[in-house]
């Protein structure tokens, strides 16, 4: 699953248990409700299963709907039909030798509007936000760099350090520093996501006010742990296929390899986007890859991996400390944010990144966290 199948998931859950409570409130008069509700509660479990059985049996955690609105519409009032008919068979079944009463006609109607309308409106949000639509635009994308990364790590590997293969062994395994550091990701993460969710909310509309597009950016996966590819999630502060725009142009691709993968005055960039990308507001979206698990909160600088690459074959020297850094997760901060950001060459960037992942600690990150808010206010170092 995706990252958007597993929220809808949890999600859908959500909507069924929301539905069920609503239908009765609905339909009972509020004086009753404390009464009536808990003859039925026992069964809301057992629906709550054949709920999210039936959605799932239509195919409607997969992809397949990013391009096909309508068909997923009607996907979704299949399932939810079809899950009320074996979930009113279920009631009538077990309520039999039962002594309790009938459920109402209305509050089983009821239950099935509420819950098309919801896990519809789910959908539909998503699609607003253009998430879905991203991935899918971008499904078939940079297989030929990550399979060219996978090789150099492990030609890097073989010939790294004896210190650094032990780093990299270490990475792989479960340890009370990766516990406690998720632990405290996952925490950081869902504050500053429900402290910022206005903020979000008003990009969002802006970005779509000034160009048409998605809202999010439609960029190339990120390298993450051991390399392993991720989609980082970032508001678009470029027009619509600014990366095709890029690779395309010869004079614009050249200057952005001199200037260590950074354009400086880039034409790209929107009115909007240059306003959040100088006070690093387009990086916000980046906390949900926190809350899924692909980045941390503290971390070395996501890159992306022909990135990676191109700069190991041009500084030899730095193989070993490009290791060290994809050892651990990218994070939405970390030592480069705060010692120079642009201002910094590659090989001093992930000098400070590979120090920082081999003396990684939960101290360490609150220091870089406040020293970050510190250095976005004053936007320093940012283009």
């Amino acid at each position: 699953m995706k990252f958007t199948s597993r929220w809808l998931l949890l999600f859908d859950g959500l909507v069924v248990v929301t539905a069920f409570l609503l239908s009765f409130a609905v339909r009972v008069p509020l004086r009753d409700l404390g009464e009536v509700l808990p003859r039925y509660t026992d069964y809301l479990p057992a629906l709550l299963v054949i709920r999210l059985l039936v959605i799932a049996m239509y195919g409607l955690y997969r992809s397949i709907w990013a391009r096909a609105a309508i068909r997923e519409f009607v996907a979704v009032l299949s399932a939810v039909t079809t899950g009320s008919i074996v979930a009113t068979l279920f009631l009538v079944f077990v309520t039999l030798n039962e002594s309790i009463p009938e459920f109402p006609r209305i509050v089983l109607f009821y239950e099935w509007a509420l819950t098309l309308a919801m896990a519809a409106g789910a959908r539909y949000s998503l699609r607003v936000l253009d998430m879905r639509q991203l991935e899918a635009d971008l499904e078939d994308e940079d297989e030929h760099h990550r399979r060219v990364l996978q090789a150099r790590i492990a030609e890097w590997l073989y010939a790294s350090p004896p210190d650094v293969r032990r780093m990299w062994r270490a990475s792989q395994q479960l340890s009370s520093r990766r516990f406690f550091k998720r632990a405290f990701d996952i925490i950081a993460s869902l504050f500053v996501l429900a402290l910022i969710s206005p903020i979000l909310a008003l990009i969002c509309l802006l970005i779509k006010l000034e160009t048409p597009g998605p809202i999010l950016a439609d960029t190339p996966r990120r390298a993450g742990r051991g390399g392993t590819e991720f989609r980082m999630y970032k508001f678009r502060g470029m027009v619509r296929n600014a990366h095709l725009m890029l690779v395309n142009d010869p004079v614009l691709w050249e200057e952005y390899k001199k200037h260590n993968f950074k354009l400086p005055d880039d034409p790209r960039i929107t009115r909007v986007g240059k306003f959040i990308r100088q006070r690093s507001i387009d990086e916000l979206p980046n906390f949900i890859n926190v809350l899924h698990g692909e980045m941390s909160m503290v971390g070395p600088r996501p890159r992306y991996p022909f990135e990676v690459v191109a700069q190991a074959e041009r500084f030899p020297h730095t193989q070993a400390d490009i290791l060290r850094t994809l050892s651990i997760k990218p994070g939405v901060t970390g030592p480069w944010q705060i010692s120079g950001r642009s201002n910094l060459g590659y090989e001093q960037r992930t000098h400070l990144e590979a120090r920082y992942a081999e003396t990684q600690s939960l101290w360490r990150d609150v220091l870089i966290i406040l020293k970050t808010i510190k250095v976005v206010l004053h936007k320093e170092g940012a283009h």
